[in-house]
């Protein structure tokens, strides 16, 4: 069954190993972590309870703890902090847990050197561990690298390590500042080249700095004669829409079917806290009015019911294909970097490249007409929201490869560099980047994920 809508006018929502010559010189190291809060799917009823923030009751549902400081001088306290999902700071209503043990007040001074886990508890809500490590004075760093020599479309991923006064090392890699060709790092220890050539890269910290490491990228990588064939769910679908949570049954057995389907959700109407641009110009690209509505590669709808119907998706991810994906990918803080790599073991003019960024862990009420779903519940509580459509670096229909690209045995790369913007995204970390590979005809020929801060290779 689906929802059926008219409208009159449809408004979008717009080191080898280099150790540094020893320096004594007393000092701390700093990390401050930033919290970022969540972002903002159509018909007549109004089934969501959302309160925009991706809070299906209202309230906070998840509380984020930080430290002062997460590198500290043995003798020294730290102070932590608790924020929720919201951006309310409670840290005067929570309680600290060091190693598990609960601490009185916000501060803490270890007695010994080493790691120590820090968790918090809001009423019932507990965060993730952060961990603190207390540390002799630090005397000097060094750095490594992975490799002295790669391929283009590699990630060259640096070590920065610190060496007390005691003769023990700390991996500062997130703390250390890594300048590659005299530029900071905006990723931090992980860099991925956007063309061949030289990288040269030294860490600093205060006075401390090492010594210039080399890296040479070069484009040598062989292009695969194969690839692994993988097929593309496209999910229109609403937190309010009370028959859309049989499509997400039907995506449930699909993925403990097959590990090479891709799943995109697609939120549109009434309100829906996670439509945007892009998700409404697909749906009027395929005319798209009633919800549920799936689709398969681009060019057929899902049969009803959906959950019946299994094999029409799974059956077009088996076996190999002449094209494939690859994509490589960092993050730190709320700054993205990845490439897209296309291989061709055929001529493909025409062909064309889109790339989503989804976003997993959206925590939302979801209507349910079904009994058989998720225990019978209307409105399913905490209901989690994967693989939803965010942001579109590309043309939704795809940006056009260069015919010279698309030509057997090469390799067409592409590398996006996106700051995440504070408010939007629940949480960076959770972010999934799909990269489709389309015909002229807009039909899927292939299809990849990553997570951020992934590498998912030609397969």
């Amino acid at each position: 069954m689906k929802y059926i809508f008219i409208f009159a006018n449809l408004k979008i929502l717009t080191f080898n190993n280099l150790t540094i010559m020893k320096i004594k010189n007393y000092t701390k190291v700093f990390l401050f972590v930033v919290a970022a809060a969540l972002f903002s799917c159509s018909s007549s009823e109004d089934g969501g309870n959302g309160d925009g923030n991706g809070n299906g009751n209202g309230g906070p549902n998840s509380i984020t703890v930080n430290a002062s400081s997460f590198f500290v001088d043995l003798g020294e306290s730290v102070t932590f902090t608790v924020a929720t999902n919201e951006g309310d700071d409670v840290t005067s209503q929570s309680t600290f847990y060091v190693n598990g043990d609960p601490i009185s007040g916000t501060t803490y001074t270890a007695t010994s050197t080493g790691s120590f886990s820090i968790t918090a508890k809001y009423e019932d809500l507990t965060s993730s561990a952060i961990t603190v490590q207390f540390l002799a004075v630090v005397e000097s760093i060094s750095m490594t690298v992975n490799n002295t020599a790669l391929n283009l479309g590699d990630r060259i991923e640096y070590t920065v390590m610190a060496t007390d006064t005691q003769g023990n090392e700390f991996n500062v890699t997130n703390v250390a500042n890594i300048y590659i060709n005299d530029q900071q790092s905006v990723t931090g220890g992980v860099y991925i080249p956007d063309a061949t050539g030289d990288y040269n890269a030294y860490a600093a910290y205060e006075t401390f700095t090492t010594e210039t490491i080399s890296v040479t990228v070069a484009d040598n990588a062989v292009t695969p004669a194969s690839y692994n064939r993988r097929a593309l769910v496209e999910d229109y679908t609403g937190d309010w829409c009370g028959y859309c949570t049989r499509v997400s049954v039907a995506i449930e057995m699909v993925q403990e079917a097959s590990d090479d389907v891709v799943v995109v959700a697609t939120h549109l109407f009434n309100g829906d806290p996670y439509q945007n641009q892009y998700g409404v110009e697909m749906s009027n690209h395929l005319g798209i009015t009633g919800l549920p509505t799936a689709y398969v590669n681009r060019q057929e709808e899902w049969n009803f019911p959906e959950t019946n119907n299994v094999d029409q998706v799974t059956d077009k991810a088996e076996g190999t294909i002449g094209s494939g994906l690859a994509i490589n990918s960092t993050i730190k803080a709320n700054n993205l970097s990845f490439m897209v790599s296309v291989g061709f073991s055929e001529n493909l003019n025409g062909s064309k490249l889109v790339v989503f960024l989804l976003e997993n862990g959206l925590v939302l009420s979801q209507a349910n007409y079904y009994p058989e779903y998720y225990g019978g519940q209307n409105p399913v509580p905490n209901f989690v929201h994967n693989h939803v459509l965010r942001h579109s670096f590309t043309n939704v229909l795809g940006d056009a490869i260069p015919a010279g690209q698309a030509v057997a045995n090469n390799t067409y790369r592409v590398k996006y560099d996106y700051t995440v913007p504070s408010g939007n995204i629940g949480n960076p970390a959770n972010l999934e980047i799909v990269a489709m590979l389309v015909n002229s005809s807009n039909a899927i020929i292939n299809v990849n994920k990553a997570s951020a801060n992934s590498h998912a290779a030609f397969d």
